[in-house]
């Protein structure tokens, strides 16, 4: 069996593991985790789930999406109750609020034992915004959130835990939910781009694409590009870890099957496979991926490739100066 796990980035089941869960994570090799409300008790639950996969597992990326607002995985009584983006950006001393909360932010999670945070939320969007999107953003104006971002990622590396800009290349606009569809936007415009230049800039360790089609750039949306990823690596000048958002949402399923989102998403360039639902779809879908890659000289050899580069990118002497995956 091909050693593909450590390309995703995946989600369990529930609060403690599976027999199915422990058999995947050695047949193959998976290391890297996300964890949403369901695998989430208490702070002694967590870490007892934690610390099984350290042993079943190994080190690896132990992710949440804890933003604050909205979109807090965990919530009071357990962890502390964190402002929206977009609330801390309206405060009087906006870039005090962000980095207050974030610095708070990343001490508890690495207190909890998680060292990823998919977080800050990049795109463009106001009050106004579309329900997926409301509260999440540090606003509209393409200087402030990019500002703002500077601090919060100067924040979070500054603790020893990594990041993610998302969602690139920027959802500010469009109004359909890529959980639900696929979102088309005619056009990319600088001011879009610009809060992701500013956190590649000051080293972000990684970013996340978006369901996205953009005609303008691509027949293939985001997820599905070659060519964005490449402006991504070649035009942007990224070097870090560039990510799917998840291939279970509505956005990716839109243009194809599970499998075919794994496999299409890879072969456009990400490093790592974002897969959130139902394990064993994504077991599923992992073991078709194993299956082609056997039967491809070309595949295993994106998949040597692949791997060497991630695990350079999580070597702790990599732009991380105390911090231990």
């Amino acid at each position: 069996m091909l050693d593909i796990g450590p390309l995703f980035l995946i989600a369990l089941d529930g609060k403690t593991l599976t027999p199915e869960e422990k058999e995947a994570i050695s047949l193959f090799g998976l290391r890297h985790f996300i964890f949403f409300s369901r695998n989430l008790g208490s702070y002694g639950e967590t870490r007892a789930l934690l610390e099984e996969l350290e042993t079943l597992a190994g080190k690896g990326l132990r992710a949440i999406d804890q933003e604050g607002g909205p979109v807090s995985r965990l919530k009071p009584p357990h962890f502390p109750g964190l402002k929206a983006p977009l609330s801390l950006a309206s405060e009087e001393d906006p870039e005090e609020a962000v980095a207050r909360e974030a610095v708070l932010c990343a001490r508890e999670l690495k207190r909890w034992g998680f060292n990823f945070n998919l977080a800050p939320v990049l795109d463009l969007g106001e009050e106004t915004a579309p329900s997926f999107l409301k509260g999440r953003t540090f606003g509209g104006d393409p200087q402030m959130v990019a500002g703002l971002a500077r601090v919060y990622i100067r924040a979070f590396l500054a603790e020893g835990l990594l990041c993610c800009a998302k969602h690139f290349p920027g959802l500010g606009g469009v109004e359909v939910d890529p959980h639900q569809g696929l979102p088309v936007k005619e056009t990319v415009e600088e001011e879009d781009l610009l809060p992701f230049l500013e956190a590649i800039r000051i080293g972000v360790p990684a970013v996340m694409t978006t369901h996205l089609l953009i005609p303008a750039w691509d027949k293939e949306p985001a997820t599905f590009s070659s060519k964005i990823v490449k402006f991504l690596r070649e035009n942007l000048g990224f070097k870090g870890l560039i990510l799917t958002d998840d291939l279970f949402m509505g956005g990716a399923l839109a243009r194809a099957s599970l499998e075919e989102a794994v496999l299409r998403a890879f072969l456009a360039g990400h490093d790592l496979l974002l897969l959130c639902g139902e394990f064993h779809k994504s077991i599923d879908a992992l073991a078709i991926f194993s299956e082609e890659c056997q039967k491809s000289l070309i595949l295993r050899k994106k998949v040597g490739e692949k791997l060497s580069f991630i695990e350079k990118q999580l070597h702790p002497s990599i732009n991380l100066t105390n911090w231990r995956f």
